[in-house]
C-alpha cells in the first residue's frame, strides 16, 4: 500500500526515498533519476503538485552528485519580469536555465515564453526542458517550428540527460555576484543546503 503525501513535506519524501535504498555513488545521473523516480512512484500515492517537487529534488540533486555548484532553484531574475525558474546556473560567459516538468501538455508553451524572455537579458543563455515523457518529447521535436526560445527538450531518465550534465560540468558556475542578475539569492544549492535539506554530502 502506497503511502500518502498529506502532511508531509517534500524534502521528508525525498530524503525517506534515500533512506530506504542508500544513494550508490556509481548511478549516472539518468540512472539515478530512473530508480528514484520509480522508488516514489511505488512507494507514494499520485499527487500532481507533489509528484512535480519531487522530481524537480531528484534533477537538483543529480546535478549536484555530478559536482555542479550554486544551483539557483525556483528563482526570480532581475529585468525578466512574471517569470520563475526552476533551476538557473550562472556562468558570465553563458548560463543555463532548465524547466523541470514530469509531463509537459501545455505547459512547455510557458517555457518556450519564458526562454524568449530571459534572452532578450541574458542573450548566451541556454533553455532545456528537463521531462519524463517520451511520448511528448518526440511530439514537439517533430514539430520544432513550433518553439523559438528553447534549445531542446532533455529525457531525465535517458543518456540525454547524462549528456546535458556531462556538457553542465565542464562549466564553474557562480554565485550571481553583486549586482542583483538573481533576486531571490537564498534559493540556492551549495554543498551546505544539500546538507541540511537531504542529509547528502555532495
Amino acid at each position: 500500500m502506497r503511502k500518502s503525501t498529506t502532511g508531509i513535506t517534500n524534502l521528508e519524501i525525498t530524503k525517506d526515498l534515500f533512506d530506504t535504498l542508500p544513494i550508490d555513488d556509481k548511478l549516472s545521473p539518468s540512472k539515478f533519476i530512473n530508480i528514484y523516480w520509480d522508488l516514489y512512484v511505488n512507494r507514494y500515492e499520485s499527487s500532481n503538485s507533489m509528484n512535480g517537487t519531487i522530481f524537480e529534488n531528484l534533477v537538483i540533486i543529480a546535478l549536484g552528485r555530478a559536482g555542479i555548484e550554486n544551483i539557483y532553484f525556483q528563482t526570480e531574475l532581475t529585468y525578466v519580469p512574471s517569470a520563475i525558474f526552476d533551476v538557473f546556473l550562472y556562468h558570465p560567459e553563458g548560463s543555463y536555465a532548465l524547466s523541470i516538468k514530469t509531463t509537459l501538455r501545455e505547459r512547455w508553451k510557458q517555457a518556450d515564453l519564458e526562454a524568449l524572455a530571459i534572452k532578450q537579458v541574458h542573450k548566451d543563455v541556454q533553455c532545456f526542458v528537463v521531462t519524463l515523457s517520451k511520448s511528448e518529447v518526440g511530439a514537439r521535436r517533430k514539430r520544432d517550428n513550433l518553439y523559438a526560445g528553447l534549445d531542446g527538450f532533455v529525457l531525465a531518465n535517458s543518456e540525454e540527460f547524462d549528456n546535458l550534465v556531462a556538457e553542465l560540468i565542464t562549466k564553474q558556475f557562480q554565485v550571481a555576484g553583486s549586482v542583483p542578475i538573481v533576486k531571490t539569492s537564498d534559493r540556492r544549492y551549495d554543498a551546505q543546503k544539500f546538507l541540511s535539506n537531504f542529509d547528502l554530502k555532495i
